[in-house]
């Protein structure tokens, strides 16, 4: 049981930094997007919405 216990909390800390991993990504790229395109172009508001649902994920997985 303590080993399957373990087990979980490192596979969730490795899913927490992959996820932290393309939330950076994310927002590397949104930050210049929206500086070539600008803050209100279609493409930057894609990848907003896109780190939105990294970041909901990230978020769901820490509560648990």
């Amino acid at each position: 049981m303590a080993i399957l216990l373990i087990t979980n909390a490192i596979n969730r800390s490795n899913l927490s930094n992959l996820l932290l991993s393309e939330i950076e990504k994310a927002r590397e790229l949104m930050i210049d997007t929206g500086l070539r395109e600008g803050l209100t172009s279609p493409a930057t508001l894609s990848i907003s919405q896109n780190l939105d649902v990294l970041l909901n994920d990230l978020n769901s997985k820490l509560i648990k």
